[in-house]
């Protein structure tokens, strides 16, 4: 219900569908990351063999570090090409990969498991980032930038501080495998949502 009013509230903003699109679609994949964040440190803890709390920390730093190392030339690979074609599909793929990388954490028994996912996310990231934000930037409204991008920043926070009090519940009556099917099936969803601008997008 709280879900869906949100949702609902983005339809009824007067922006273009581009834009709407966007934001529903990032709202479904952080929302339900955020379904996970906040008991992940648990989970690497309570489920992998050896890991402590230094084996959060090394995970995190591997995430962050394969993430920066990649979007750089990512940013630059789309720049150079014309049209935003390349922009939607490295952000679809890469959010589609990204929900395979949460889905795979089901399997996750081993420490080593668990590093080489985090690079293996944090590069899917790394795709999926510039081009939304590149296609983001030019479909916003004229004289509505500051107030799409607002919304956009509001709207994420409203969906993560909902997920992130729901996951911890879900996490204690249900376990995580639960978590990980819920974050690796809305971030696939929001992954196909953006295939619907793919014809409203530049091509050159």
């Amino acid at each position: 219900m709280y879900y869906r009013g949100i949702l609902r509230a983005i339809g009824n903003f007067k922006i273009n569908i581009v834009i709407k699109i966007l934001i529903v679609s990032d709202f479904l994949v952080w929302s339900s990351y955020n379904l996970l964040a906040p008991v992940f440190a648990i989970f690497i803890t309570d489920k992998i063999q050896d890991a402590g709390i230094e084996t959060v920390g090394i995970a995190a730093a591997l995430y962050f570090f394969s993430k920066s190392v990649a979007e750089i030339p990512v940013g630059i690979y789309i720049d150079k090409k014309k049209g935003e074609k390349d922009d939607l599909y490295t952000a679809i793929i890469g959010t589609i990969f990204c929900a395979v990388g949460y889905f795979l954490y089901i399997f996750v028994s081993q420490i080593w498991q668990l590093y080489a996912l985090q690079i293996f996310i944090g590069i899917t990231n790394a795709l999926a980032f510039p081009g939304w934000y590149s296609i983001f930037t030019r479909h916003v409204d004229e004289n509505k930038s500051g107030f799409e991008w607002s919304l956009y920043d509001v709207l994420m926070g409203l969906g993560i501080a909902g997920s992130a009090a729901l996951g911890g519940f879900l996490a204690e009556k249900f376990g995580f495998n639960l978590l990980f099917e819920l974050v690796a099936i809305f971030t696939f969803i929001g992954a196909i949502l953006l295939f619907l601008i793919r014809k409203k997008v530049y091509r050159s």
